[in-house]
């Protein structure tokens, strides 16, 4: 196929998306979009949404009489556990009055739970800095998404064996708790950034203890840490076991009036939003941002191994200043997906450039995608997916990730 040719599919700036969906999972329509969102977190929240217009004075007198017209109520809450949240609601005797008010608060979970004077943190971090190879085999990917110039989030995702979870009888329950430290080192062995957590589990009965165990443990974190290069320890235990994960972390500088791309999240599963339900609302709770596009939350893999029966999919955000320039009307931007044998460099497929579906309007320069790693025709090896991206802005961006198919 000649990618010059105007009526190509695989043509960088044809407006013809038959291309892309070809490559992407069949996803539903879904009326949960990113408007929606800021539509839900100001109603959640007492607040209201300005929606990007050329009339911008008003939108700034509306917020100018809004501070000047709200109340501050308090009260002493009950003690909770860490996490718990609480529904709140307000009245008032005035009829006709409206009142938006916040729906109700949470005890939001810290990215740093254990602190240096527990003994517990001070037990991973020897095994972080030690040299003692860890008993529990697991895995762990690296993706990351810049949120500012030359910071980013990383997403750490974990792949850990259910039996690794060590269960007692507490209070009739079968509970089980696995700390996790996680540690980015810079070159010089100074601290880049750091995560804690305590996991938690309980159960009923046995048998619900026992189903759990056979299958492996997903585990999700994030941090936000400056444009660099860093190694990536984390260690984790339960009971008398405990894992040890090392990876390196390449974060590369961003000016945030460059063209972009983020790092690529693996994975081979994806659920609507709609249905994500209390599994998206804890993500935001506990202040992570979920991988979201074309109404589809994307579960970043915690390994590279895939299958044909499960095939790989990547999660990626595109940065392109320009979309906030409306007068741009020659604005496009177009990717690319190779899929490359790891050991000798050969292209073993290639997707040519396919457009990529800009918003017209826009109030964010990243634009997310999901797209799937066409595998159909390729054996059992290991590979590498190289994602290119191009902008008419002169742009140009490179990202690869390894993975295994089985």
């Amino acid at each position: 196929m000649n990618p010059n040719n105007p009526n190509s599919p695989y043509n960088p700036f044809n407006t013809n998306s038959n291309a892309r969906n070809s490559l992407i999972p069949k996803m539903p329509d879904s009326g949960i979009d990113n408007q929606l969102f800021m539509h839900m977190l100001a109603d959640g929240t007492g607040g209201f949404v300005i929606k990007n217009t050329n009339d911008l004075f008003a939108g700034l007198q509306k917020i100018g009489k809004e501070l000047a017209e709200y109340y501050i109520l308090g009260y002493t809450p009950p003690v909770s556990e860490e996490g718990a949240c609480h529904a709140l609601k307000v009245k008032v005797d005035q009829g006709g009055a409206q009142v938006r008010a916040r729906t109700g608060y949470c005890d939001s979970k810290s990215h740093d739970l254990l602190t240096k004077d527990m003994p517990i943190e001070k037990t991973l971090e020897s095994r972080v800095t030690g040299t003692q190879p860890g008993t529990v085999a697991s895995s762990m990917q690296l993706p990351y998404f810049y949120t500012g110039m030359n910071v980013a989030r990383v997403n750490v995702a974990m792949e850990i064996p259910g039996s690794a979870l060590k269960f007692d009888k507490v209070k009739g329950k079968f509970h089980a708790e696995m700390n996790i430290l996680g540690v980015a080192y810079k070159p010089d062995g100074s601290v880049g950034a750091r995560f804690s957590d305590t996991l938690k589990r309980d159960f009923e009965d046995k048998k619900m203890v026992e189903a759990f165990q056979k299958e492996p443990l997903h585990y999700e974190n994030q941090f936000e840490v400056s444009s660099g290069q860093y190694k990536l320890k984390v260690a984790f235990t339960s009971g008398t076991d405990f894992g040890k994960l090392e990876m390196p972390l390449v974060i590369d500088p961003w000016q945030n009036k460059d063209f972009s791309i983020s790092g690529l999240a693996l994975s081979n599963k994806v659920r609507p939003t709609a249905e994500a339900g209390s599994n998206l609302d804890q993500s935001l709770l506990d202040d992570r941002t979920p991988l979201i596009t074309q109404g589809m939350q994307v579960i970043p893999a915690g390994s590279n191994k895939f299958s044909k029966t499960a095939p790989p999919l990547f999660y990626m955000e595109v940065y392109e200043p320009k979309i906030l320039d409306a007068t741009d009307q020659k604005l496009a931007v177009a990717v690319q997906i190779r899929v490359l044998d790891r050991k000798s460099g050969e292209q073993k497929l290639s997707t040519g450039m396919m457009r990529v579906d800009l918003p017209e309007k826009n109030e964010s320069p990243m634009v997310p995608l999901g797209e799937r790693i066409p595998v159909d025709t390729l054996g059992s090896g290991q590979y590498t997916v190289e994602v290119q991206a191009l902008s008419m802005s002169g742009g140009k961006a490179t990202r690869t990730a390894d993975f295994d198919l089985e």
